[in-house]
């Protein structure tokens, strides 16, 4: 399904992180770690997925995008083997655990995070993640003294990577807490609450350190969508449209479907040949999924929807509040608690309803993927900047030492966006010219003249 996405080439902010990830020297590189100081005013403190990751892809792999998308790929296919590993230990049931890797492998959320090299981070951050749950999960359930601290030991140390991959890990406490009320309930866990308190100790301390430093040196993300808005309307809002993607509707139709649920008459005017098959399919999967709910008297296990609604919600906490910053790639670490609770369903009914479940779902997804493909700003970026990379390697020695700009054209006038800021935008400004073309960057610009004047129309495929 995602195979095609290997051979992409980077975009948007992946050349600035080239940029800044490109140090030659020991101290530059220890920097990357430095929790005191905002180097280079990012925002975020991600050392391990945006800086030490791009550093290998400047520095070991000469800006050569596939060996990154294969660690993306490397990681993703360890995220599906931990899924079914947690889903097993929490459930004893190793079915259960195989039909949570294959709902999790096959859903279309992982598009961004397998077409976006700069999406690593949800990856990267959910493997530590679920390994740090995973030996949580192992520390509660055998109280051996041997084995005991070397869970105890594995769980902290993966919470601290996971820290330094992404701020989202700072829930993973929250997520201990519930994952030792479920196995209390279901009567795996040896460890008493005073125990875990106990053991939750350093976290306390490692999380009072890690925020008060971020907050002084970091302080909250900014960007043109980085809107924090805490209204509960808006994040309810949010949290639904989070939930009807992590069952394989496609990202695009959040432009299309309005207030009330007022869809955008376009969406099947130019696309319906998806859409229909989906929200065919879609109505089916659902009809199938509240058949297993009842059939299953999954009701009785109030404690398994309880554990699946509250990790989707906790782990979906740090951006539920950032409304315009909605894209499927963060459903990396949620969809878990829903695959998790439709598998618990469909492995307690007959196995031909789970069976067709698994097709019908795979089939959503796969409908989905192709039209995301089609449409998305990532898909629509690499592509762009793909041929504004083949064209300045084609033509540098004509370039070079000339004053260069891009430029709209009459016929871009009827257009509803400007064609040269939308290549701003996917290029990161200068930013890719200084990971490619560092002897050209001085001299390239978006607007005013220049010794040669590029159409930018030409680099967008329409």
């Amino acid at each position: 399904m995602f195979f095609p996405s290997l051979f992409k080439f980077y975009t948007h902010d992946d050349f600035y992180f080239l940029k800044i990830a490109n140090t030659h020297s020991i101290s530059g590189f220890l920097n990357f770690f430095n929790l005191v100081k905002d180097t280079e005013g990012i925002g975020v403190y991600r050392p391990l997925t945006l800086r030490v990751y791009y550093f290998l892809g400047s520095n070991l792999f000469n800006f050569n995008p596939i060996p990154l998308r294969i660690i993306s790929f490397i990681t993703f296919f360890a995220i599906i083997f931990l899924v079914g590993k947690l889903a097993k230990l929490l459930t004893g049931n190793a079915k259960i655990g195989v039909l949570s890797s294959f709902l999790y492998a096959v859903s279309v959320t992982h598009f961004g995070q397998l077409y976006y090299i700069g999406a690593f981070q949800e990856l990267f951050l959910t493997m530590l993640f679920l390994a740090s749950v995973i030996f949580f999960v192992k520390y509660e359930i055998d109280t051996k003294a041997k084995h005991s601290s070397r869970n105890l030991i594995l769980s902290f140390l993966f919470f601290i990577l996971t820290l330094m991959s992404k701020e989202t890990g700072v829930v993973l406490p929250v997520i201990f807490v519930l994952t030792h009320f479920y196995l209390k309930i279901t009567r795996q866990a040896k460890v008493s609450i005073k125990k875990l308190m106990f053991f939750l100790l350093p976290y306390a301390a490692t999380l009072i350190i890690y925020l008060t430093l971020h907050f002084f040196s970091f302080g909250l993300i900014k960007g043109d969508s980085y809107v924090w808005d805490f209204s509960i309307k808006r994040a309810v809002n949010t949290a639904v449209w989070y939930f009807l993607w992590s069952l394989n509707l496609p990202e695009m139709l959040i432009d299309f479907i309005g207030p009330g649920i007022h869809l955008n008459p376009n969406l099947l005017k130019y696309w319906s040949k998806d859409i229909v098959p989906i929200f065919v399919l879609f109505v089916i999967q659902t009809s199938l999924a509240v058949y297993a709910f009842f059939k299953s008297k999954i009701l009785k296990n109030t404690h398994v929807i309880l554990f699946s609604i509250s990790w989707f919600l906790v782990t979906l906490s740090p951006i539920v509040f950032l409304p315009l910053h909605k894209f499927t790639y963060y459903l990396t670490l949620p969809l878990i608690g829903v695959v998790f609770l439709l598998s618990y369903m469909f492995l307690n009914i007959k196995s031909k309803t789970s069976i067709l479940f698994c097709i019908v779902w795979l089939s959503v997804s796969a409908v989905s993927l192709r039209l995301t493909v089609e449409t998305n700003w990532i898909t629509r970026g690499v592509d762009t900047s793909k041929r504004v990379y083949t064209y300045f390697e084609e033509n540098r020695l004509a370039l070079a030492s000339k004053n260069i700009v891009f430029v709209d054209t009459p016929e871009d006038e009827t257009l509803p966006w400007s064609p040269t800021e939308t290549l701003k935008t996917v290029l990161s400004g200068n930013n890719f010219f200084e990971v490619f073309y560092p002897d050209l960057s001085s001299r390239v610009s978006y607007s005013g003249k220049g010794d040669i004047e590029i159409k930018s129309r030409k680099f967008l495929g329409y």
